[in-house]
C-alpha cells in the first residue's frame, strides 16, 4: 500500500519559492518564471503577475482593450493604446525581459504607432504580429 502512494520527487507540488508560491517543475525546467510587474496607472492593483513567456500576449490584450474602451467608463486604467504600449515597453526594459535589439524595436514601433494616421490598422498589421512572437529572455 505504501508503494502506491509514493510520488516522484520531481513532480511534487509542495515546493515553495521565496515568496511562498508553488514552484511547478515543468515551468522551472523550461526557464519561464512568474514575474510581478507594475500595473497601468489607474489600475485597482499596484502590480500584476504573469508568466514571463506570456508577456507579448498580455500586452496584445491590454492594447486591444485600450482600443475598444468605451468613453463613458470612468474607472480603471484610462490610457490610450500608445500609452499602454509605452508602459509595457518601459516595464520590459526595467525588468530585463527582452534583449536590447528587441527593446529598441519595441520603442521604435511605439513611436511609429503614435504617429500612424490609422492606428487600428497599424496595430493589426505591425504591432500585434510583433508582440505575438516575443520571446522573453530565460531567467
Amino acid at each position: 500500500m505504501a508503494e502506491m502512494n509514493k510520488v516522484d520527487e520531481s513532480q511534487r507540488l509542495d515546493t515553495l519559492d521565496a515568496r511562498g508560491n508553488w514552484v511547478y517543475p515543468d515551468a522551472a525546467k523550461s526557464g519561464h518564471v512568474e514575474i510581478e510587474i507594475p500595473s497601468l496607472p489607474g489600475s485597482p492593483n499596484a502590480t500584476e503577475r504573469m508568466l514571463a513567456r506570456d508577456f507579448g500576449q498580455i500586452v496584445i490584450g491590454k492594447i486591444g482593450s485600450a482600443m475598444t474602451r468605451q468613453p463613458y467608463m470612468t474607472e480603471g486604467a484610462t490610457q490610450n493604446p500608445v500609452q499602454v504600449m509605452r508602459h509595457y515597453t518601459a516595464v520590459a526594459k526595467g525588468a530585463s525581459l527582452l534583449d536590447k535589439a528587441t527593446l529598441g524595436r519595441m520603442e521604435k514601433l511605439a513611436a511609429e504607432f503614435e504617429n500612424a494616421p490609422k492606428r487600428e490598422e497599424f496595430y493589426r498589421s505591425t504591432v500585434k504580429p510583433f508582440l505575438g512572437v516575443l520571446a522573453p529572455q530565460r531567467r
